[in-house]
């Protein structure tokens, strides 16, 4: 090695000036070039990944905005329904006191209720309809059981709208009702209101809440209708009768997220957890395996667990 230098040296000093500081040059230029080649990548390789993240942030950003997109149209759809639980109704409604008669449609807005809701009370208006009592409101289909009751202490009714109730009215009928064994997963409206002697507007909200139950699994459920409070339970208790084999389960499998997030007792946080972990780990084995990942309490497990099923095939 030594040799090969002192000869290339020996070379070198035989040359002139000029060719000396030709070969120097070349050498030098040879140096620089060498050495942007080594450190360009990793400048450049910076500069890209800063962009390749910015770009990330920017999907990102644009994914979580086209979610709270179709959440938004999937709540207001709900709602157009009368289908809102009381956890979604909380976050769309925005009550303050209020006259439901002739209550404009920008105040109607302003409560949080949606231009389908608002057009149905307003229909209902134009043919007549009075709101003589806060009960009136429920009557209205689009309106949920929820959306009511979070409104219904803030509905101020004057007295003017209020029908009067004559003496007679007031007296207690004294013919005897005669109630009969009614079992109430196979029962039609009319069934219910001949039978226990409910009224017709109670029998339907009975049947609407029994189709997205999925069908009863104890006599007491029938105080979660509205209307059916305890004092028509403790009259009908011991008429009410519960076949639990005609429950419509809910196949946590293959249910997609609508048909999950519809069941009363499931939250739309609730349904999400169900399907974001069947995405991940693969189809449930049990329904235990809810409480065992987290996503239900034991006590919200023990009163779903007549609603939920597993396909394992």
């Amino acid at each position: 090695m030594l040799n090969i230098l002192r000869r290339w040296l020996t070379a070198f000093l035989t040359l002139n000036k000029s060719e000396q500081r030709g070969i120097l040059l070349l050498v030098l230029l040879i140096s620089v070039v060498g050495l942007i080649n080594l450190f360009l990548p990793q400048m450049t390789s910076h500069d890209n990944q800063a962009d390749i993240n910015a770009f990330k942030n920017e999907i990102e950003k644009f994914v979580m905005a086209q979610q709270v997109a179709e959440d938004s149209i999937r709540t207001e759809k709900l709602q157009n329904r009368g289908e809102l639980n009381e956890e979604l109704a909380r976050q769309k409604l925005t009550p303050y006191p209020f006259n439901p008669n002739n209550l404009p449609e920008e105040a109607w807005a302003k409560l949080g209720l949606t231009q389908k809701q608002i057009k149905t009370i307003k229909n209902y208006e134009s043919k007549g309809g009075k709101f003589r009592k806060k009960e009136d409101l429920k009557k209205m289909y689009s309106i949920s059981e929820a959306e009511y009751m979070i409104l219904e202490p803030y509905i101020n009714i004057p007295p003017k709208f209020k029908t009067k109730v004559s003496q007679t009215e007031k007296k207690p009928s004294a013919k005897s009702v005669r109630y009969l064994s009614t079992e109430v997963n196979a029962a039609d409206s009319s069934t219910l209101v001949h039978s226990l002697h409910i009224s017709p507007w109670i029998a339907r909200r009975v049947i609407k809440y029994r189709n997205l139950l999925g069908g009863f699994s104890t006599p007491g459920q029938l105080k979660e209708v509205y209307g059916f409070d305890s004092v028509i339970y403790k009259k009908t208790e011991r008429y009410i009768l519960v076949d639990t084999s005609l429950i419509s389960k809910l196949d946590i499998n293959i249910a997609g997220f609508k048909e999950i997030l519809r069941h009363p007792y499931i939250s739309y946080d609730i349904t999400k957890k169900i399907v974001n972990y069947r995405s991940k780990n693969g189809p449930f084995t049990s329904t235990g395996q809810l409480t065992d990942a987290g996503i239900l309490s034991e006590s919200l497990y023990i009163k779903l667990r007549p609603y939920l099923s597993v396909d394992i095939h």
